[in-house]
């Protein structure tokens, strides 16, 4: 056992920044002993080196200090230079390219900044009488705080595994109603008239018929089994992470509000067309999760960015595919960073909370406004329609059938949806 009084002062130190400083220990497999420190949320001091050795034995040692130093400023993704603490009295100031050494005394520090930044710094250095009695009250102090942060840890895990209530919840939802558009499918021997029967956007009968609901309806209807399979891998991996950030009613908000701006992004942008699925929603869900590691800090991680850049790229070579509505996803990923900042849980974006939440109010009047001056939509095929408006009236649903007629006959002629001239 290390009894110099100086040795002593580095665990008083290690005890104050981890437990009042909240600063992590990044242990070198090297030298297990050093007492490298880390904390990513402070911008002046994210890494700190304790130390007591003599200036000979640091100035041999610049090179693996600097080395470990590159390393764990890569980790934290900050610039600067390496800030040693030195309990030594034998030690002096100095500062060189890559670091500074600051004096540490009981009631002494040689930097006016470090104590500025710090201000109990001065007290958490102090003299004792039994050294060997303080060194044992201090190592089963960190000793409790370790096992405190592995059992945190332990929680944290487990939390991971349980399954993502609200997003399963969603997936069963979506089950239900592909199983009801299989069975409408089955009986009209046509995957596409079930679709428009269960709600799949189409913006023939949005323009004419002002069936706005299908904004949202297309959102959670899938007629086909791969489409379903993957979108609800999906939104499981990236529900299950939002579900982690934002309570049940605001993913539900983000989920339900980016298939509406997808759809409508489509509705104001392309030509007329048939959609559906839930990919809309994911994309904002995704958007809600990348606010999150800004909010947190965790984008700083060299790591977690090269997994969002890839995150991005592969969904951004999923939306150019063909027969995928890039509209959708988009309007989906920008309402979801919209809403992801509004629910943002974040003290220092208040303000941004704010003028955020304003300028999508705005977006959403403007599109809204827009969306209401669309009269007039190019059709999409005249077999569709005509083929659509059949099934309806064959299903004896004739005032709804007289509805779509009236508004079809706007764009077709009686010939075109098959009826007699008289009719």
């Amino acid at each position: 056992m290390n009894e110099q009084p100086w040795g002593l002062y580095v665990l008083q130190l290690l005890q104050y920044f981890v437990e009042q400083q909240h600063y992590q220990v990044v242990t070198i497999r090297q030298n297990r002993k050093e007492l490298w420190l880390m904390n990513a949320q402070n911008k002046d001091y994210p890494i700190l080196l304790l130390s007591h050795d003599s200036d000979a034995i640091l100035m041999e040692r610049q090179v693996y200090l600097r080395r470990v130093f590159q390393v764990i400023s890569h980790m934290t993704n900050r610039s600067g230079k390496l800030v040693i603490l030195n309990t030594n009295p034998t030690a002096s100031e100095m500062t060189r390219e890559f670091f500074t050494q600051v004096l540490i005394q009981p009631g002494e520090c040689s930097d006016d900044s470090l104590k500025n930044a710090f201000p109990d710094i001065v007290t958490a250095v102090y003299e004792v009488e039994n050294v060997e009695e303080e060194y044992t009250k201090i190592t089963r102090s960190l000793a409790e705080l370790q096992r405190a942060a592995m059992a945190e840890r332990r929680k944290q895990t487990n939390d991971l595994k349980q399954l993502p209530k609200t997003s399963v919840a969603v997936i069963a939802f979506c089950v239900i109603i592909w199983l009801i558009a299989l069975s409408v499918s089955n009986y009209l021997e046509s995957d596409l008239l079930a679709a428009l029967l269960c709600g799949a956007y189409y913006k023939m009968n949005i323009v004419s018929l002002h069936e706005f609901w299908r904004f949202v309806t297309a959102g959670f209807l899938h007629v086909d089994a791969i489409h379903l399979l993957c979108n609800m891998t999906a939104l499981y991996v990236i529900g299950k992470a939002c579900e982690r950030s934002f309570s049940r009613i605001q993913y539900l908000v983000i989920l339900t509000a980016s298939i509406i701006m997808g759809n409508l992004f489509v509705f104001l942008t392309a030509g007329n067309m048939i959609c559906l699925g839930i990919s809309g929603g994911i994309f904002g869900l995704l958007g809600a999760f990348l606010v999150t590691l800004f909010a947190n800090g965790s984008i700083r991680h060299p790591m977690v960015k090269a997994s969002v850049f890839r995150l991005l790229l592969i969904n951004l070579m999923i939306s150019l595919l063909p027969g995928i509505s890039l509209f959708s996803h988009l309007g989906g990923f920008v309402c979801g960073i919209f809403l992801g900042i509004v629910f943002a849980d974040s003290e220092r974006w208040k303000n941004l909370r704010v003028h955020v939440a304003i300028c999508f109010a705005i977006l959403v009047a403007a599109s809204g406004m827009m969306a209401m001056k669309v009269d007039w939509v190019e059709p999409l095929s005249k077999e569709t329609d005509r083929s659509y408006l059949a099934m309806v009236r064959n299903l004896g649903w004739e005032s709804y059938a007289q509805r779509i007629q009236k508004a079809y006959l706007h764009y077709y002629s009686k010939t075109d949806l098959g009826l007699p001239e008289g009719k």
